[in-house]
């Protein structure tokens, strides 16, 4: 019950707990400011330290779950959606999660109205509760809680209004909560020192939360396939890392299967790192840009494989797109398993890992990937070559990973740190 007690506390301590926070806007004060911080960051840190309550019992430990930093420009948006007093959401950004509530009254403590908002946000756990395994969002129930508590989140900014006996609050979340089946925040133990916070870079643990400082703005280029301007190249470059980044991680035997708890998937012996192709790009792109959520005819991409993942929202940013496609294809390893025959048979593909073994199949060495902002969806499409997926045969050799180039086929050499076999 630490939350609610910050916040009744909070809302009656006045200004002379106020801290400076570097915001220019005139409508709300630092000690606005400080309970929507605090209350927030409260929550998430004895969330991740499993002291939350649940609907039955506590809510896991949480790792890789990141404090809030409170963002002036957020809170600008957050006024700008307020000070109208609206009774609908605003679309600020495509990657943002927005909660507001409005009251009808007299508010002599907008303050203190805001607390109470917070609190039934975050309170929602306790009526609906999470029970998914893995954390993932189940639907509407958890709305307000699941911007409040996802992971990932890593900056925000609130701010209210008063219009006549209408109050209206709201706050604006860098990353969205209410994805279906997205995961709200990863289960392990709350942080103890910085090298555990690894979502972003130059992470450091504060107190079982983690802290990215503001990033500095991504400058994108397009050089990695001449005349293609529509991708950049950071995008190519999250594409090829987290496949290649999962590939290692299943080489050294890290990845948990699903077909039993506590199962993870053999070692590789011999998985080798990908290399990106921007013939395979065109194909992907050419396909991608149809809008057309199926997937193309093997005639129309030739020896290639393919995964598709959409969203639907529109005008997702494309790097994040590439990341979150590619985890979520790869997820199916972990919710529905393969086993340690490590063979892909008509029992295994009826379980719906078809994404997933496509990712993983040792003898794929090149994808080429797009990503389409069509009018009612974000659309990803990687086309993998050679194309993997044969019915009835090994999705990769087992055994122990490369630790020297003799271990590797060919001529190809063996990044030990990677469990990886690298091709010329």
């Amino acid at each position: 019950m630490a939350f609610l007690v910050a916040v009744l506390v909070l809302a009656c301590v006045g200004d002379a707990l106020a801290q400076t926070f570097g915001c220019t806007n005139p409508k709300i004060n630092d000690r606005a400011r400080k309970m929507f911080f605090d209350a927030h960051n409260d929550a998430r840190r004895s969330m991740a330290k499993g002291l939350e309550p649940n609907k039955c019992g506590m809510l896991s430990t949480g790792k890789n779950v990141y404090e809030l930093r409170w963002d002036c420009d957020m809170e600008a948006k957050a006024q700008e959606w307020a000070d109208g007093c609206p009774s609908s959401f605003q679309t600020f950004d495509p990657t943002w999660g927005q909660n507001y509530a409005t009251y009808t009254g007299v508010f002599p403590d907008p303050t203190a109205t805001a607390a109470e908002a917070v609190n039934s946000w975050w309170s929602q756990v306790r009526t609906a509760g999470l029970t998914d395994p893995d954390n993932k969002y189940p639907g509407s129930t958890l709305f307000q809680f699941s911007n409040m508590a996802n992971g990932k989140a890593s900056a925000f900014g609130c701010a209210y209004a008063i219009c006549g006996t209408k109050l209206s609050i709201n706050c604006i979340y860098n990353k969205i909560g209410y994805i279906t089946n997205s995961i709200i925040y990863d289960k392990g133990d709350a942080c103890t020192s910085d090298a555990e916070c690894t979502t972003y870079s130059s992470s450091t643990c504060k107190d079982g939360l983690c802290y990215q400082p503001k990033p500095a703005a991504v400058v994108e280029t397009f050089t990695m396939c001449p005349a293609v301007t529509d991708q950049s190249d950071q995008a190519r470059q999250m594409f090829l890392d987290t496949h290649n980044k999962l590939r290692s991680s299943l080489a050294k035997g890290l990845e948990p299967d699903g077909i039993a708890a506590g199962a993870f998937a053999p070692t590789a012996k011999q998985m080798i790192k990908m290399k990106y192709d921007c013939a395979i790009e065109a194909n992907a792109r050419t396909w991608a840009q149809g809008c057309v959520y199926q997937h193309s005819t093997s005639a129309q991409r030739p020896g290639n494989g393919e995964n598709l993942y959409m969203i639907s929202v529109n005008n997702m940013p494309k790097i994040q797109t590439a990341e979150d496609s590619s985890k979520a294809w790869w997820s199916e390893l972990k919710d529905f398993g393969v086993g340690s025959d490590n063979i892909l048979t008509s029992a295994v593909w009826d379980r719906g890992v078809g994404h997933y073994t496509q990712m993983a199949w040792e003898t794929t060495t090149h994808i080429g990937c797009f990503v389409q902002n069509c009018p009612s969806f974000t659309y990803s499409v990687c086309q993998y070559g050679p194309t993997g997926n044969y019915m009835n045969q090994l999705i990769y050799t087992k055994g122990a990973p490369c630790t020297a180039d003799a271990d590797c086929p060919g001529t190809q050499t063996c990044s030990v740190a990677e469990a990886l076999c690298v091709i010329p």
